[in-house]
């Protein structure tokens, strides 16, 4: 179920589309919120810092406590989308998330579950921002609650890009292909030789 979608910027960045699902939408790279638990093999490919206080669990959630604490991801390459997965309770609010300083989504994360609860029972959202320039890209997450709530986040990161067949894929031709003219021009070397004889 879509639970929303928005449009970013002006311009080039008009084409940013965002969508905000009930459901845990795990991208092909990813990593936790909470960088202690088991590793995915991805750990290199993202650079994050989190100012303020925060609270953490074994199962990869990060929970930004207070308003203004922010969770900063770099990619370490290009991408054109980035996906943030929220985990969500009754202790959960209001989240801003910007990409290279651009706001391309605000919105609530709180649900109706009881605080304490194993992630199994939480509500998993995923924010998924599509039609980003293919670069890396810096990611904000921002906790902007007026009354003590936080933003947990479970999992982010951004899928493989699919082969379009317009790309810069270079072909190997078969070998028929190239021993044929090879073989046609060293005959023809062969047969001028002759002649000259």
């Amino acid at each position: 179920m879509i639970i929303g979608t928005a449009s970013a910027g002006h311009g080039p960045a008009s084409a940013v589309s965002v969508t905000y699902d009930e459901q845990d939408i795990t991208p092909d790279i990813y990593d936790y919120g909470n960088p202690a638990v088991e590793l995915t093999g991805f750990e290199n490919y993202f650079s994050t810092t989190v100012t303020g206080c925060i609270w953490t669990d074994a199962d990869g959630r990060l929970a930004i406590l207070d308003k203004g604490d922010s969770m900063f991801i770099e990619t370490e390459d290009p991408t054109s989308e980035f996906c943030v997965v929220f985990a969500s309770d009754s202790n959960d609010g209001y989240a801003c998330v910007s990409v290279d300083s651009t706001k391309v989504w605000s919105g609530n994360t709180h649900s109706e579950v009881g605080t304490g609860q194993s992630i199994d029972k939480q509500i998993i959202r995923t924010l998924k921002i599509t039609g980003l320039e293919y670069s890396k890209h810096s990611i904000v997450i921002k906790n902007t609650n007026k009354h003590n709530h936080h933003v947990t986040i479970y999992k982010y990161g951004y899928d493989i890009p699919a082969s379009t067949g317009t790309s810069q894929e270079t072909e190997i031709p078969e070998f028929p292909t190239m021993a044929l003219p090879v073989a046609a021009i060293i005959g023809l070397a062969f047969i001028f030789k002759k002649k000259e004889e």
